[in-house]
């Protein structure tokens, strides 16, 4: 079974880095990594020694975890009683105990440190982003037909925009179009209050509306409770059509952006958009192993400035974001970051989304986003769909 080979070498992979870092075992907490690294996603604890086969403590559903898992499940309705079994498997108790601090809450950070009191607690979501940023046979395969499955859904689009439509009633078709399509209805994302329901469908000027999320874009939204995606404005002829969205396929998460317009789109957002595909096809002739992913960030400023559009790349002003691309995977914002200051070098296996966007205040958005599969050469494209403007008939 492709999953629990891949399980294997992922648990290796982990145990590599305990032991290049003289630490004893790693409590896996947060469910993303749960999944990731046992196959399952119920009411779970991961330990996984630097040495022999890792223990799920599992509250619920015993059942499910059972089917899903292929370690060694052991029914704990009291995490408290963790350290315990440990010992009554044959393992000592850890010296030095890995925890992911990047997503953990301080509570229950104190409630493990309460439960190992002679252990030192280590930082392991670095190891572990390490892992999940290279991606396996297995969550290639699954991502490609992610790639596909987006390409279908956005084909038929042209047909769901219609002037004298609200931007939520369109969403709404394009989320149904996405469902039939088996798209799990969630995107997950690590960063702390990052949060992100199927995509952004704006238009017009509404488009270049900021908000509180790390992206380029976010629109008004329906209200300050949720300040991001579709509103009630109503498509009208001559608007840009943004549609930024995330299909979720099988867990895994691809990121798509294209551009449609309803009759004929402005000059200087014609230009703008020449001016993304530039800089996403001289990205995508630069990246490959090796390459520093800080140098595809400076490579697309440059192309921007001589474009003059420096002030409209990746937002607009102070609310412009200081990044290009990310990478995608299990979830919607894990390594590479395409940004200034990362200065590691790019990897075959990894996945990522290059998104090249410019904001003309007054006018709306013009940009692209596909996501791309370093390989040893160079990039595959995985999101499949042609590039171009989408045309919106007016009848």
């Amino acid at each position: 079974m492709a999953l629990k080979e891949d399980l294997y070498r992922r648990i290796k992979g982990l145990q590599d880095k305990m032991l290049a870092h003289d630490c004893d075992a790693v409590l896996i907490l947060q469910n993303v990594d749960l999944y990731y690294f046992s196959g399952t996603m119920q009411n779970a604890r991961l330990y996984v020694p630097a040495e022999g086969e890792p223990l799920l403590f599992c509250r619920k559903s015993l059942t499910r975890a059972a089917n899903e898992c292929p370690w060694n499940i052991i029914p704990s309705q009291n995490y408290k009683y963790i350290p315990d079994h440990i010992k009554e498997m044959g393992y000592p108790s850890p010296a030095r105990l890995g925890l992911e601090f990047d997503v953990i809450p301080v509570t229950l950070y104190h409630s493990v440190q309460r439960l190992f009191p002679d252990s030192t607690l280590l930082d392991a979501s670095g190891w572990i982003g390490d892992l999940r940023a290279i991606k396996t046979p297995y969550e290639i395969a699954i991502i490609k037909a992610a790639g596909k499955k987006m390409a279908d859904v956005f084909k038929v689009l042209p047909e769901l925009i219609k002037p004298g439509l609200s931007e939520l009633e369109i969403a709404a078709r394009v989320e149904k179009e996405l469902r039939d399509h088996e798209h799990m209805g969630l995107s997950r994302m690590r960063g702390f209050n990052q949060e992100f329901f199927y995509g952004h469908f704006l238009s017009g000027s509404n488009a270049c509306m900021a908000s509180f999320n790390d992206g380029v874009t976010a629109g008004m939204g329906m209200g300050a409770f949720y300040p991001q995606g579709p509103g009630n404005r109503v498509i009208q002829i001559g608007d840009p059509v943004y549609l930024d969205y995330v299909g979720v396929f099988e867990g895994y998460n691809v990121d798509q952006t294209r551009l449609y317009v309803v009759g004929d789109l402005a000059h200087r957002l014609k230009y703008a958009f020449q001016v993304a595909l530039e800089i996403q096809e001289t990205l995508v002739t630069l990246a490959k192993p090796g390459v520093m992913a800080s140098e595809l960030y400076d490579t697309a400023v440059s192309i921007a400035e001589k474009a003059g559009l420096s002030h409209n790349f990746m937002g607009y002003g102070a609310e412009r974001v200081r990044f290009v691309g990310h990478g995608v995977g299990l979830e919607l914002d894990e390594r590479p970051v395409i940004a200034p200051g990362f200065n590691t070098p790019l990897e075959a296996g990894m996945v990522i989304a290059l998104e090249p966007k410019f904001v003309l205040p007054g006018l709306g958005i013009a940009g692209i986003e596909n996501t791309w599969l370093l390989t040893p050469t160079g990039v595959e494209k995985i999101t499949v769909l042609p590039d171009e403007i989408g045309a919106i008939p007016l009848a």
